[in-house]
């Protein structure tokens, strides 16, 4: 770790933050579990690798959310807002990568986790709840191939 991060604390007082709140983060280390990330260049969490769908690198500023405020203190950091906004959020960038591909892309269930985290930069969960919500919706057709538009 470098000495510019030795400040940060590690324990944060209840009502520092709240579930899902955006915060300013910075990668600093990583551990057998994760990233630790500095937030708001005051307090120190932890991104868990499992949950990292994008390329990491130290010092970066990032945007992150508020995971989970354990009992013991520590934080943990989603690289991503909660579900809910993620999908919406998904869902729009879909339409978007559609809208520039003339209308299809060939991803869809059958597409391999590392597929849909190296094209979207999510979960393939998080994939499949959007183009589930986009159906729904009827702005995209689901087809051998892939996805499009309707």
């Amino acid at each position: 770790m470098r000495n510019d991060y030795k400040h940060l604390k590690s324990i944060v007082s209840p009502g520092v933050f709240s579930l899902g709140q955006e915060v300013d983060i910075a990668i600093y280390d990583s551990t057998d579990l994760g990233y630790k990330a500095a937030i708001n260049n005051e307090y120190s969490g932890l991104v868990y690798k499992n949950e990292v769908f994008i390329d990491i690198h130290f010092h970066q500023p990032l945007k992150g959310y508020i995971k989970c405020l354990r009992e013991d203190g520590k934080v943990d950091i989603s690289l991503q807002p909660d579900e809910g906004k993620h999908t919406i959020a998904t869902g729009e960038k879909i339409l978007k990568m559609l809208a520039d591909n003339g209308g299809k892309l060939p991803f869809g269930d059958k597409s391999s986790p590392d597929e849909i985290r190296n094209k979207f930069q999510v979960s393939k969960k998080v994939f499949k709840k959007a183009i589930g919500v986009l159906y729904k919706q009827q702005k995209i057709r689901i087809t051998e191939q892939g996805i499009a538009s309707v």
